[in-house]
């Protein structure tokens, strides 16, 4: 289920739920398309959120570069969007997990035999 989406230049980021918390996505604002090597996952849902507005200002401050800058409220909003983020995660002692890893997790834990001990 989608929670919440913030949105950048050229990608949106979108909150879902998970089994193991809460995942951050990176659509395509042009194809709509998943980008399936990015994922994120968070345990809390207020830093879910807060990466997600971060990674929407990156996007928005990279896209920004090269071009004539319409001052530094770009800037401004990425400083302020990772403070938060840097803030929360500490905070809570939640710093995510790349998706990636939990497939891999979950590859790992189907393909192995177990030893069981008697």
């Amino acid at each position: 289920m989608l929670l919440s989406a913030s949105e950048g230049r050229h990608w949106r980021y979108e909150v879902h739920e998970h089994a193991d918390g809460y995942l951050v996505h990176m659509r395509d604002l042009e194809t709509g398309d998943l980008d399936e090597d990015y994922a994120t996952i968070f345990r809390t849902l207020p830093v879910a959120f807060a990466y997600a507005d971060m990674s929407a200002a990156f996007d928005r401050f990279a896209a920004e570069e090269g071009r004539e800058p319409e001052g530094d409220e770009t800037a401004l909003d990425l400083e302020v969007s990772e403070r938060a983020f840097a803030d929360l995660s500490g905070r809570l002692r939640d710093a995510g997990v790349r998706g990636g890893l939990i497939k891999a997790w979950d590859k790992a834990g189907r393909s192995e035999s177990r030893t069981l001990y008697h």
